[in-house]
């Protein structure tokens, strides 16, 4: 499964909160919660890079990426594994930060945002 359907799209944008992995070039893993993750198209996901050294790190290195997103209330789960590019103005910049900034209003800086190329699908 290779799409982010209507149900996987509720729920990220219910939770907001997601865990992500990353893994240096010598396969080092890495996992971050972020609490900025946003649904862009049924192949795109983003979220912001806060205090975020190592993901950063980690996708210079390797842009493989993985997203695991949870609504513990309802017990359903997905994961969404894919390529990371960073992007520092558009469209997907402001999509992601013009909500965050509203409802964070003393958000330590971004240091970019990350938008994933979601190549694989699982529910969990």
């Amino acid at each position: 499964m290779n799409k982010i359907n209507p149900e996987m799209k509720k729920v990220i944008e219910e939770q907001r909160l997601c865990y992500i992995a990353t893994a240096s070039s010598d396969g080092r893993p890495n996992v971050s919660p972020k609490g900025s993750i946003v649904y862009i198209d049924g192949k795109t996901l983003a979220f912001a890079a806060v205090r975020s050294e190592k993901t950063l790190r980690n996708l210079d290195e390797n842009s493989a990426i993985a997203a695991a997103v949870l609504d513990v209330t309802q017990r359903q789960g997905y994961q969404f594994k894919g390529r990371a590019t960073k992007v520092s103005e558009g469209e997907i910049y402001r999509q992601v930060l013009d909500p965050l900034k509203k409802r964070l209003p003393n958000l330590p800086p971004v240091q970019a945002v990350i938008v994933i190329n979601v190549e694989e699908v699982y529910s969990f």
